[in-house]
């Protein structure tokens, strides 16, 4: 008859203990080697590109320090071994217009390139502009209670903001405005200073001498504008220059 063996239980007892210490031993190794293979490597984040291409959009951009935010949006770090990182941005060549920007950058360290990645961005640009104050209806004159100064985004807009208030004042709108509006250069005009038919005074200036006579506007303009009117007194029709609204300068 066959017979069997048992191990004596401190036996057992013995064996597990030792292959517990050389599993364990195992596992600490493997752990010190991964933590030190981590140490040799650094991150490529969000947090270390947004100012590095910030500075390259302002760089190669048309907008000022101040005027830009860029935001990195979310990507997978990326790791490089350890050392000093030089970035290098392939692409774009020049930073045109704001919105969704993709960059190309390249990473090197002591020379040698050590990844390579795109980086989707968003770029806003802001301006201190001029803003209606109130609604403000067409053709009506700009006064200084009508506007003032405010902080607004700018990006993507078909005309250029008016950015000091002295460029509005005075001017006629060609288009109603809505309370906290951005006044553009396009909304705005030299005011109607002259209207046709309306009694005017003719000036006539040579040298040190100056004539004035009574006439009337054949034509309206604006301030600056070439118009036709009439000498009362003659007849004569006269090509003159509108100085304002009851002055006419004359050849």
């Amino acid at each position: 008859m066959m017979r069997f063996h048992s191990i004596n239980d401190d036996r057992w007892l013995r064996m597990c203990e030792i292959a517990g210490r050389w599993l364990f031993a195992v596992l600490l190794a493997c752990a010190m080697a991964a933590q030190a293979n981590g140490a040799q490597n650094q991150l490529l984040t969000q947090e270390t590109m947004e100012p590095l291409l910030r500075r390259y959009a302002i760089q190669y951009g048309p907008w000022r320090d101040e005027t830009i935010e860029l935001r990195v949006l979310p990507f997978q770090a990326v790791p490089v071994p350890a050392g000093n990182v030089h970035y290098r941005v392939l692409q774009p060549a020049r930073v045109t217009g704001a919105g969704a920007q993709n960059f190309l950058v390249a990473a090197e360290i002591a020379g040698k390139e050590e990844a390579r990645l795109w980086i989707k961005t968003e770029i806003r640009v802001f301006a201190d502009v001029v803003v209606a104050t109130a609604p403000l209806g067409r053709h009506e004159i700009i006064g200084a209670k009508d506007i003032r100064i405010d902080r607004r985004e700018i990006a993507g807009r078909s005309s250029r903001p008016i950015t000091r208030l002295n460029d509005a004042l005075g001017k006629q709108l060609t288009r109603a405005l809505d309370a906290n509006e951005i006044v553009f250069q396009n909304a705005l005009e030299r005011p109607t200073a002259m209207k046709r038919g309306k009694a005017i005074t003719l000036v006539f200036e040579t040298g040190g001498l100056r004539v004035e006579s009574a006439g009337f506007a054949d034509e309206g303009g604006k301030i600056g504008d070439l118009i036709q009117v009439k000498n009362s007194s003659s007849g004569k029709i006269l090509r003159g220059v509108v100085l304002d609204g009851r002055q006419v300068r004359v050849n």
